[in-house]
């Protein structure tokens, strides 16, 4: 008496199938798991800005209370120079040069990670046109970079030289940028007072090449910045300038 054998495995059309299934699964989940990568990323910097934002009013209410440059008005804190404060274009002759590299991260939040973030000094970044005093015309802006993926080993602000980092990291994708600088209101150019404001806001490196190529300019009597994004994307309602 013969016995049929059973045949083990799949047919053609059932792989096709359980295929075409994974490619349709594929096509939905990927993207969304993606999304959602990012705007965990996109969190991060959301607090850490909202941390750094806070310490900077801290700052100004500090100088206040001690008399400080406005006097007993609040005015916000100024990037160290070269040969240490406060910043004047005679203290800051090489453009675009970082300095005194993470020594704001430090200072102003107490518990950060030191494998994804780190914080630059710009030389002469923030063209500040309310000006009181000649030597404010431009200051030194403070950018915090994230690196999710790890710092990458060098980095260019503003299309200067390559800054070497410490990093090791060469992944350049889903990089953002936190800028701030201080500021000269309307108010503080009538009252004799610099950097009575400040300017504050959060970039994403849109063109992926891992650079902060954001360059920022207030104009005389302009109720906002003037921002050239170079490849840069602004975060647009993280957005703040002092009135």
């Amino acid at each position: 008496m013969k016995h049929k054998t059973s045949q083990a495995g799949f047919t053609l059309i059932e792989l096709i199938a359980v295929m075409v299934i994974l490619g349709i699964l594929a096509a939905v989940i990927i993207p969304r798991i993606t999304t959602l990568t990012s705007g965990a990323y996109e969190s991060n910097v959301r607090s850490m800005y909202g941390v750094i934002k806070n310490e900077v009013n801290a700052q100004a209410i500090k100088a206040a209370m001690s008399g400080g440059m406005g006097g007993h008005q609040e005015t916000y804190p100024q990037a160290f120079g070269i040969d240490g404060p406060p910043v004047t274009q005679a203290t800051t002759t090489t453009a675009n040069k970082a300095t005194h590299m993470n020594v704001y991260l430090k200072e102003w939040v107490e518990d950060y990670e030191e494998d994804y973030w780190i914080q630059f000094q710009v030389k002469n970044a923030f063209v500040n046109g309310n000006k009181v005093h000649a030597d404010h015309a431009k200051t030194d802006a403070i950018v915090f970079g994230y690196f999710p993926h790890g710092i990458l080993d060098k980095v260019s602000l503003n299309a200067a030289a390559d800054i070497a980092t410490g990093g090791t990291s060469t992944d350049k994708a889903d990089v953002y940028w936190i800028y701030y600088a201080p500021a000269t209101t309307n108010a503080g150019t009538d009252d004799g007072i610099d950097f009575d404001g400040f300017f504050m806001t959060a970039f994403r490196d849109a063109n992926n090449n891992g650079d902060f190529d954001a360059t920022v300019d207030h104009t005389e009597n302009d109720p906002d910045v003037v921002i050239t994004l170079n490849g840069d994307e602004e975060i647009t309602d993280l957005h703040w300038l002092t009135p």
